[in-house]
């Protein structure tokens, strides 16, 4: 098949659904599909050269530039102004489906011709509803969600159930293959070491880890972020007043390529959400490379964890107590520490691959 994915965002920033895209696409294509995509003019691209994937991408309005009429209509004026130049390519290249990633672009199904054969598919990695959604979704012919947790929202909100595809990683780049980059980290082999990567914003729940090793009081302990975000001189300045600030690292962020050994020099990932994560991918990456994971029991979190405490510890979100005790068990069990990572590099190779993703897509399509 002809498989178009339409985003303005794959080609302009990062984040899970835009790395669900690419590697979708690559998945994809390895399964004998030839893959369009369609973004705005940017700079980023991953590894698809060696792949039956076209990358096509067009001016558009960046939503800063949208007068504010608040955050959802400034999304859906940057995507039409982009669908504005994209549509031409769209209905020449004559796809079978087209994938779309957030409501704000269910105005597509609309702007092609009566003659179209294209079908539209909404993959939702979320929820970003707004007001006449349900109305221009009743042109989609397809529903999947990245997690149970996430077709319920779906199906709560356009009376639609989607098929369930999971997320995915790539289990050859996430690995728990040895080397790490604790020395350039600056960061001794004998201490514990909690790794978080993503944007730091208020509902990821980091305000809380450093809560957790006031309470710790463990010298042993140490805590990498990597990313930045509207939360960081926030969290700067709570790490100095709860004294922990010493045991605190700040990374600047990294390209999805480099993650891996990040992930590779900690002991444990933490992800202590208080927001609705419909999967997170970020947890998953670090589970893959062997890393037992603190996570929060909320959205698809325990989806990707699991419920029976052999893959990495769910704890109640915003509770510093629990994600305390929680860290305490990883630092003072080291052959359970072990066995857990060792865990989560099965769950996720047996659960959450790309091409499981993809497999899981196509059967939803086909149906």
């Amino acid at each position: 098949m002809k498989i178009g994915f339409v985003d303005v965002t794959i080609t302009t920033s990062y984040g899970g659904i835009q790395t669900a895209v690419w590697e979708l696409a690559k998945a994809l294509a390895d399964l004998g599909h030839e893959i369009f995509l369609y973004g705005g003019e940017g700079d980023i691209r991953h590894d698809v050269a060696s792949y039956a994937i076209t990358v096509r991408t067009y001016p558009y309005t960046p939503r800063e530039k949208v007068i504010n009429l608040g955050r959802r209509f400034q999304r859906i004026v940057e995507r039409l102004s982009m669908a504005r130049h994209a549509r031409k390519a769209v209905v020449k290249d004559d796809l079978d489906w087209v994938i779309l990633t957030k409501p704000f672009d269910f105005f597509w199904p609309h702007l092609m011709p009566a003659s179209s054969k294209t079908r539209f598919c909404y993959m939702s990695g979320g929820t970003s509803f707004f007001r006449f959604d349900r109305r221009l979704g009743k042109r989609i012919d397809a529903w999947v969600a990245c997690s149970e947790f996430n077709a319920w929202q779906i199906q709560h909100h356009f009376k639609h159930f989607p098929h369930v595809i999971y997320n995915g990683v790539d289990i050859n780049k996430f690995t728990p293959a040895t080397g790490n980059i604790r020395h350039t980290l600056d960061i001794d082999d004998d201490k514990f070491l909690l790794v978080f990567a993503g944007r730091l914003v208020g509902w990821k729940g980091l305000a809380y880890v450093l809560k957790a090793l006031a309470l710790l009081q463990d010298e042993r302990v140490r805590f990498l972020i990597v990313g930045n975000g509207e939360e960081q001189t926030k969290l700067q300045a709570q790490a100095r007043d709860l004294g922990v600030d010493k045991q605190v690292i700040f990374h600047e962020p990294v390209a999805h390529s480099a993650l891996p050994a990040f992930y590779r020099s900690g002991d444990a990932g933490i992800f202590p959400s208080t927001g609705d994560e419909a999967f997170g991918i970020t947890i998953a990456e670090a589970m893959a490379c062997g890393l037992p994971v603190i996570g929060s029991y909320i959205g698809g979190i325990p989806e990707v964890i699991g419920n029976e405490g052999s893959a990495g510890l769910l704890v109640s979100p915003g509770h510093p107590e629990a994600i305390a005790a929680a860290i305490r068990k990883l630092v003072e069990g080291g052959e359970y520490r072990r066995t857990m990572g060792h865990n989560a590099r099965q769950r996720i190779e047996n659960l959450y691959t790309w091409q499981h993703s993809a497999l899981r897509l196509l059967s939803a399509l086909d149906k």
